[in-house]
């Protein structure tokens, strides 16, 4: 396993499995963290065009961004959350990308609001 790329499974209480890596490139120290605190459980809130779970860790804005893109995970600082992008995005307030989901995320899209999810390293 590389040092600075961690691959993980975002699994829903439904049955739908979303993989992604971690990367240290997009937020060093929050993914670092992250990653030492893993696995994390919640319950997912379906926004328009993501999804996000409080995790109830908080860290730090990190090369915040407003704008985001189909298939990247971040972690929202204001949120204390993992957020899972499907489509294109501007926030109000800004997250910290983490990292990238694997092809067929746009399964992301057809989760309700409450259901449970589990993220851990594989």
């Amino acid at each position: 396993m590389s040092l600075s790329r961690f691959k993980v499974l975002f699994e829903f209480e439904n049955g739908v499995k979303v993989y992604g890596e971690l990367s240290k490139i997009y937020a060093p120290n929050t993914v670092n963290k992250l990653i030492n605190r893993l696995p994390l459980d919640g319950r997912v809130e379906s926004k328009d065009g993501w999804l996000y779970f409080i995790i109830d860790h908080r860290l730090s804005p990190e090369k915040p961004r407003r704008t985001c893109e189909p298939g990247w995970i971040a972690y929202w600082p204001l949120g204390k959350a993992i957020c899972l992008f499907y489509r294109s995005v501007s926030l109000s307030s800004p997250v910290n990308r983490i990292g990238d989901l694997s092809s067929g995320f746009e399964v992301l899209a057809e989760i309700p609001s409450g259901t449970r999810v589990r993220v851990r390293t594989v």
